[in-house]
């Protein structure tokens, strides 16, 4: 009988832990784009087998303000090749570990994250 209760014990914890790994993978590509650079950023773009994605924006961020992002999966590598366009028609492309980000900063030519 003790080893019937351990089993469903075990289980139960197996399980809590699975649906907890998932959830947390699931917040890997949602996070905060603050622009930080002198200038609104008006596309922000991601490279996938070496072709660029369509703008993940639909409205220009202005300097000091906050896009909340949603990739919408949390599938695929971690890096992923991010491209910056600016209303100035300047632009800069980077390496991002979204793995890693919950704010994502973007300057006049580079990207930084927390």
């Amino acid at each position: 009988m003790r080893a019937g209760k351990f089993a469903i014990w075990a289980a139960a914890i197996v399980a809590s832990a699975t649906v907890s790994s998932l959830a947390m993978a699931g917040d890997h590509w949602k996070f905060n784009v603050i622009n930080k650079s002198n200038t609104a950023a008006v596309e922000f773009r991601t490279q996938e087998n070496g072709d660029w994605s369509s703008n993940w924006i639909s409205d220009r961020i202005q300097p000091g303000d906050t896009f909340n992002m949603d990739f919408g999966t949390s599938k695929g590598d971690c890096t992923v090749r991010t491209q910056i366009h600016f209303a100035d028609g300047s632009k800069f492309d980077a390496p991002v570990d979204y793995c890693k980000v919950n704010n994502l900063y973007i300057h006049d030519d580079n990207i930084t994250w927390d």
